[in-house]
């Protein structure tokens, strides 16, 4: 059974194309888990009246609003989550039809996939919004930007993979800031996201670091599984507790040797 994961923090209209393209691969999955963030009760009331128009399951779940918690949120949907397999998403990521199958073809016990997207900037992505929805739509805009970074993405990705492997190299630099899957019982086995990361980023870092020292590594799927990343303004990343290699968590990744099992995850631990 696979599971998506979607975090959402107050943006309905991103939110609702997010869906809107998963419906299009609906047969490629089973339910869909929306974590919000603390989003205000008249953006959670248009929600669920949005959702129950959608005919595959999606699941609510939602957290008091005490800062930018992402990761606890990401923890959150992980608990409600029924599927063997999770997949996780933004709201504001715009799937291909074939990019759940994507993630599916590389999954493996013991592995995590990465994924990147394509960046529509503020013109395109205002375009797309206002458009009727098809799949030749989202297939002309993904097609009409440019593979170059992708590729490249890809090639780095997969020559760091092997060297993390061979311990020729750090995970430490190794961005997961994209789309990323994942067999439950190996995220469990780590004990989820680390929920100390208050604020913008980080927590993706974390998590690829703790995973390679448990000794799960990534496959690359950045090629084949496509996504979209719809523009937005940047505001949320400097708005609470500002980024985390300015904040407390800073000194953190300087650790000689960073524990895979982190405390404060999906179990509350005392190590």
């Amino acid at each position: 059974m696979t599971s998506i994961i979607i975090t959402f923090y107050e943006r309905l209209s991103h939110l609702k194309y997010c869906l809107d393209a998963l419906a299009l691969c609906s047969k490629d999955f089973d339910e869909v888990v929306i974590t919000d963030d603390g989003s205000k009760e008249a953006t959670i009331g248009d929600l669920k009246k949005m959702i129950a128009c959608y005919t595959f399951p999606i699941t609510f779940v939602t957290q008091p609003k005490q800062g930018f918690r992402k990761a606890a949120a990401l923890n959150n949907g992980i608990r409600h989550s029924r599927g063997d397999y999770l997949i996780f998403l933004d709201c504001d990521f715009l799937v291909l039809p074939d990019t759940i199958q994507a993630h599916l073809n590389k999954a493996k016990p013991g592995r995590f996939v990465a994924g990147a997207c394509k960046y529509l900037n503020e013109e395109q992505s205002r375009t797309i919004l206002k458009s009727n929805w098809s799949t030749d739509l989202i297939e002309k805009y993904y097609r009409d930007l440019p593979d170059k970074e992708i590729i490249v993405q890809h090639r780095r990705f997969i020559k760091r993979s092997i060297l993390i492997k061979l311990h020729l190299a750090s995970p430490r630099k190794q961005s997961l800031g994209g789309h990323l899957s994942i067999y439950k019982k190996d995220i469990e086995y780590i004990n989820g996201y680390d929920e100390n990361f208050i604020g913008w980023g980080g927590e993706d870092e974390d998590l690829g670091i703790r995973l390679a020292a448990a000794g799960i590594y990534c496959i690359s799927a950045i090629r084949y599984a496509r996504v979209l990343h719809i523009w937005h303004p940047s505001e949320l990343r400097s708005s609470i507790n500002g980024p985390w290699k300015q904040g407390t968590m800073r000194d953190y990744f300087h650790q000689n040797k960073i524990p895979f099992v982190c405390e404060n995850g999906l179990k509350k631990l005392m190590l």
